[in-house]
């Protein structure tokens, strides 16, 4: 229940302060982040082939903090380049099928659950929560 409450005064934090600010200092770009269609096994598969880090978004439908995430972050020209250069992209929702065991196994405990995993499923990194393109950016190039 204290993570939901959490979660929730994030979102509204975070959706106040993005009301502030002006159109000239929200320009996602016109790219966004790729996400490969399939499973965490296949992508992991994928990231052995490319020798990449495996970036998962581990998200809810009804969360406010992950749509803000895909709408604005996802889409910045900056995070999208370096994302899909660099990584094996891959969103799950945390509350149907693989999701559901993902979050059990990873011991996540809300959303959007942000993990950098090897190609064996190691975590490298693991955040919770909203994060602008240059925070986004940031913990990505602390990767490497």
């Amino acid at each position: 229940m204290k993570n939901i409450v959490v979660t929730l005064a994030l979102a509204a934090l975070v959706i106040l302060g993005y009301s502030f600010k002006s159109s000239s200092e929200i320009s996602p770009g016109t790219q966004e982040i790729s996400f490969y269609k399939g499973s965490l096994k296949e992508a992991m598969v994928r990231a052995r082939k490319e020798k990449k880090i495996i970036f998962l978004d581990i998200y809810a439908v009804w969360c406010g903090p992950c749509k803000l995430l895909k709408n604005t972050s996802f889409k910045d020209k900056n995070v999208s380049d370096y994302f899909n250069k660099n990584f094996v992209n891959l969103e799950i929702d945390g509350e149907k099928g693989e999701g559901k065991e993902l979050v059990k196994k990873y011991g996540l405990k809300g959303y959007p659950s942000l993990l950098f995993i090897d190609s064996q499923g190691n975590i490298i990194n693991k955040s919770l929560g909203y994060y602008d393109g240059k925070e986004l950016l940031k913990i990505a190039k602390g990767l490497k």
